[in-house]
């Protein structure tokens, strides 16, 4: 996952994944009215950039390390049983939090997920709606890890190995 760290000069300093929605569509500001100061895969690295940012260039700075944002704790606490992935949400907002967790990995009995844009909408396409809560969701595991992978003779990539990989032979 990469975070952006932003400048809107005269205005601020930020951190976001999603430019589009964070600064064209909530802030309201668009190419050419700020600047992309670093780009990294670590959130610590680039939360501790961007209060040192925003004390060199003399804003506000924030009380609360980017990474440490409730938008940004990783732990979805989700239920994983020998049969099911069960989230603890309705269906309404399983697609939000959902998006709020990619990159995130569990293990069930079947083999190991990780929560990808194209994982996501096969979970949000074949959830149910829990018979015990209306409030959580559930996915069968089997079925999710099939999805999640693509066998090649003894070998078993994940959908996303395969997409680079495809990516790289056809170039």
């Amino acid at each position: 996952m990469t975070y952006y760290l932003y400048h809107i000069p005269g205005k601020k300093i930020g951190v976001t994944r999603n430019l589009e929605e964070r600064v064209h569509k909530q802030q309201g500001y668009h190419e050419g009215e700020y600047v992309i100061l670093a780009e990294s895969e670590d959130i610590t690295e680039i939360s501790n950039l961007e209060i040192q940012m925003q004390k060199a260039f003399g804003y506000k700075v924030d009380r609360q390390l980017y990474k440490n944002l409730k938008c940004n704790n990783k732990d979805m606490k989700i239920n994983v049983t020998e049969q099911t992935t069960t989230f603890p949400m309705p269906l309404n907002k399983l697609k939000g939090r959902l998006m709020d967790h990619i990159g995130m990995t569990w293990t069930t009995i079947d083999g190991d997920v990780t929560l990808t844009p194209e994982s996501i909408k096969w979970v949000v396409k074949n959830a149910k709606t829990s018979m015990y809560n209306d409030n959580r969701c559930y996915v069968y595991n089997k079925a999710l890890t099939k999805f999640s992978s693509i066998s090649l003779g003894d070998f078993k990539l994940s959908r996303t190995a395969f997409f680079v990989i495809s990516l790289n032979v056809t170039r």
